[in-house]
């Protein structure tokens, strides 16, 4: 075991423990990746804080995944490892001014934020190679839209609003 590995053992597998301990508390589940993955690894002991070097915060970040049980970390890898919601959102954000000729939806927001999983869930249900199942795309995206959790149609919702609100991003618009 490396140098590294043995000084932050105890901390990875706390929040290994945490992160399982939090099954169905979807907010704190999403914070402790973030945490392992981010800068705030030593918050727990303030004294001894140091910002930690990039390619350490990813070692560190890969050896807390593989403590995980496997069915943990494809919801991890899921949830864009890491991010919450705001930083989905803002990475999905159109950013061409006609994208926001019409107001957003919760289904149209979605298909933006969860762009991916549609796009996978879109590629399971028929012959993307065939032009002529296009037309099912439709219907495909429709049952994907169902088949959300109701958390997933709430996030895309307040990301509707928000992009409604917000309006095209500032350097996209003509001077």
């Amino acid at each position: 075991m490396s140098d590294w590995k043995k000084a932050y053992s105890e901390i990875l597998s706390s929040h290994v423990g945490m992160y399982k301990e939090a099954r169905g508390n979807l907010e704190l589940r999403n914070e402790i990746p973030a945490e392992v993955k981010g800068k705030k690894i030593l918050e727990h002991e303030p004294l001894h804080f140091v910002e930690l070097p990039h390619n350490l915060r990813v070692a560190i970040w890969m050896e807390w995944l593989s403590q995980l049980d496997p069915e943990d970390w494809c919801k991890v890898n899921k949830e864009d490892a890491g991010e919450g919601e705001n930083a989905r959102e803002e990475k999905a954000r159109p950013t061409k001014t006609g994208d926001y000729k019409k107001a957003f939806t919760a289904f149209t927001a979605a298909q933006w934020v969860f762009k991916e999983e549609m796009d996978s869930y879109d590629r399971e249900r028929r012959d993307t190679k065939d032009h002529k199942t296009i037309g099912q795309r439709t219907r495909i995206v429709q049952q994907w839209w169902e088949s959300l959790s109701d958390d997933r149609k709430a996030e895309a919702g307040r990301a509707a609003e928000k992009w409604n609100k917000l309006g095209a991003p500032k350097e996209t618009h003509d001077s």
